[in-house]
């Protein structure tokens, strides 16, 4: 009998009748950070049958596609607890970061600093920059705390020489983990060993629209506790205010202007809210 070939995107799932597979195309070999994750006690990921220089075959598995962040929580704080060590690091590191993000508040000051100027200047105010205009001191007290929590960051990390880090998925979404008769959480293409704080903060950009973040952070706690500077850390990473995608149809700019505003309100909200007290 011959195999019946699905797609799913780039995934091609394989189904020969008596068993499943899934080939994916090969972006960092998987094998051995599966075997690392195991010695770990960290067995929750997918079991990969062939391993070539272009693609990964994975036993299929069965599942469906989690709904909330709880079950997820708890599997990213095994994850990190799991695989947690510190690095050496050097002070110039921390440096060039620091350096990076205070330029990178500059840029975002400037930015908004220049449309401000630009609405100034229309004869007739436009819906998308009146509702610019009426936000902007939202815009402009979020870059005040983003810079003063940067500055409380490197008066924490200045002088340390070790880092705490651990296995990162880097790219996690609530979908990525299956609920079946295991719980498998897939999707480790771009897998790096970094700040755990890293596996939230890009949690919280994929996810922060349609869920309670507040509770997940509460179940991720109780595994795994975040000090002080990771605290800091994604604190100020989340609370960037994107930058405003241009548009050239008004009713698209003030969905573009709305979809931002929302961001900081929703993000303010949870620095508020006391889940890191």
């Amino acid at each position: 009998m011959k195999n019946k070939i699905s797609l799913k995107g780039k995934v091609k799932i394989l189904d020969s009748g008596v068993e499943k597979c899934v080939l994916k195309p090969k972006n960092k070999p998987v094998k051995d950070l599966f075997d690392y994750l195991d010695s770990r006690n960290y067995n929750s990921h997918p079991k990969v049958l062939e391993e070539s220089e272009k693609e990964v075959k994975y036993e299929y598995t069965e599942g469906e596609k989690s709904t909330s962040l709880i079950p997820l929580a708890k599997h990213i704080s095994h994850l990190h607890e799991s695989t947690t060590y510190y690095k050496e690091v050097s002070t110039s590191k921390y440096k060039n970061i620091y350096n990076k993000l205070i330029d990178n508040v500059d840029y975002l000051k400037d930015f908004y600093q220049r449309k401000i100027m630009e609405i100034d200047n229309e004869r007739y105010m436009s819906p998308s920059s009146y509702l610019l205009a009426r936000n902007y001191s939202l815009f402009n007290s979020n870059l005040i705390f983003i810079e003063k929590e940067i500055n409380k960051w490197y008066n924490l990390v200045k002088d340390k020489t070790k880092e705490r880090v651990s296995v990162i998925h880097n790219n996690l979404k609530k979908d990525n983990l299956l609920l079946g008769k295991d719980e498998i959480l897939t999707g480790w293409d771009n897998f790096i060993v970094d700040t755990p704080v890293l596996d939230l903060y890009k949690l919280y950009k994929n996810e922060y629209l349609d869920n309670d973040f507040k509770e997940m952070l509460n179940y991720y706690l109780e595994e795994y506790k975040l000090n002080k500077e990771e605290i800091s850390l994604f604190t100020f990473l989340i609370s960037m205010p994107p930058i405003l995608k241009v548009e050239t149809n008004e009713i698209e700019k003030v969905k573009e202007v709305k979809r931002v505003v929302n961001y900081l309100n929703r993000t303010n909200k949870l620095i508020k809210s006391g889940v890191f007290d």
